[in-house]
């Protein structure tokens, strides 16, 4: 049913549906114009379950009562850093200030990443977090994120003191002693643990296969076998949707075969299309199954798949072609962290940004220079390089996400807008 509201919608909405010539027709709809909200969801509540037909027609209504810089902030995910940059990242980052709480309500950003230096104990990352909801305006809830693999050096879990006493372990040891029914319930360990302190968002499971090639990297696979991989993987992601988590599959296509460190330098991986397809996707196409909510592709470049050399993230052939088409995901497609040096050595920020909206993303994950991004994002829209129709295709799968996860509950009353 829901293929056919969407196929609905498209076909609706077809004419004249373009994005500078980068960004694919079919993807893009129009808007209707009554204002519609939703609400925050209160840490004690039980949403009551919502239908995806619903939470689509929800999804819609909202957006058609959204400005443009109100839907442009919605495809950013920043860290507390981003929101107030006259503080150091330190003890000062574990509480929300004036300055954040005036750039939540400014930039009505999609959700906020939280790492280590935001986190001491769950009493104080609950209240950190029901601060920031608390500013949160048309758009509703935020996606409060953070990375956790299950264990290992990479994880929220094992970076904080707080929190390190749930017992993860890290995904190649999960591939090499547990069973997947034991996956599936360390799954929902870590969706229900992250979830009871405001956590709504995991930047993980990893569904890529592991090499001996990057070592250090294959500790983050569940194992070095495509087949093993997705069967494991299939139910690690319904564990932590059942424990109440959204889920993001990385770094589509698949970096575990790159020698060298990707966060640097735009790395290159020489696998041919028919090689991904029989080992790379599987994973993927097994998470996507499972209900993986969004996608986060790579900044390794793929020579045999791209004619240019330039991260994943930004090649219309791997995000629309390869993940949105023939992969059927219709869920919502994140870049790699912008944070990394290797976005910094090559491009600028809003270079990037463009890019890989151009290329089908939906969400910017961690721009250093968030606020020339947005504005950046907001004068191409203005300037007609980039249709309208492109960012309210991509606010759609947020919005629809957000409710169908239970991170947003639609409800009848007006909720307070606040212009720029």
């Amino acid at each position: 049913m829901k293929q056919l509201l969407w196929m609905g919608f498209m076909v609706l909405f077809a004419f004249g549906v373009c994005a500078c010539g980068n960004t694919q027709k079919e993807e893009n709809k129009e808007t209707a114009k009554p204002t519609a909200t939703v609400s925050d969801v209160s840490e004690t509540s039980s949403p009551t379950p919502i239908s995806s037909d619903e939470a689509y027609l929800q999804a819609e209504k909202m957006l058609a009562g959204m400005t443009l810089e109100q839907k442009v902030g919605q495809m950013f995910l920043v860290d507390l850093y981003q929101l107030d940059q006259k503080r150091t990242l330190d003890g000062a980052a574990r509480k929300i200030t004036a300055d954040m709480r005036k750039a939540l309500r400014q930039y009505n950003v999609g959700g906020v990443y939280l790492t280590e230096l935001n986190i001491t104990d769950k009493n104080q990352c609950r209240q950190l977090v029901d601060d920031l909801q608390a500013e949160a305006v048309t758009g509703g809830s935020l996606y409060i994120a953070v990375e956790e693999d299950g264990g290992g050096s990479n994880s929220i879990s094992t970076k904080v003191a707080g929190l390190n006493d749930t017992g993860y372990i890290a995904p190649a040891e999960m591939a090499h002693n547990m069973t997947e029914q034991q996956v599936y319930e360390a799954g929902k360990k870590i969706g229900s643990e992250l979830t009871d302190i405001g956590i709504n968002l995991n930047l993980a499971p990893v569904a890529d296969i592991g090499s001996e090639n990057n070592p250090d990297y294959a500790k983050r696979c569940l194992g070095q076998d495509a087949e093993q991989v997705s069967q494991i993987i299939d139910g690690y992601v319904r564990g932590m949707r059942e424990g109440g988590l959204a889920v993001t599959l990385k770094h589509f296509p698949g970096i575990g075969k790159v020698a060298g460190d990707y966060t640097e330098t735009i790395l290159e991986q020489n696998d041919s299309l028919m090689s991904l397809r029989n080992n790379n996707f599987k994973g993927y196409q097994s998470g996507i199954q499972a209900g993986a909510d969004c996608v986060m592709v790579g900044n390794v470049s793929f020579s045999e798949v791209t004619v240019k050399k330039i991260p994943a993230f930004m090649s219309q052939d791997i995000v629309t072609k390869l993940l949105r088409k023939e992969l059927k995901f219709d869920g919502i497609i994140m870049t790699s962290p912008f944070d990394d040096n290797v976005i910094r050595n090559n491009y600028t920020y809003e270079f990037a940004t463009l890019e890989a909206v151009k290329a089908g993303c939906d969400m910017i994950v961690l721009p250093e220079k968030f606020q020339e991004c947005y504005h950046a994002l907001v004068s191409a829209v203005k300037e007609g390089k980039i249709d309208e129709r492109v960012i309210d295709t991509s606010v759609y799968r947020i919005l629809q996400n957000k409710i169908r996860r239970g991170i947003l509950a639609p409800e009848g009353t007006a909720q307070e807008s606040h212009e720029q």
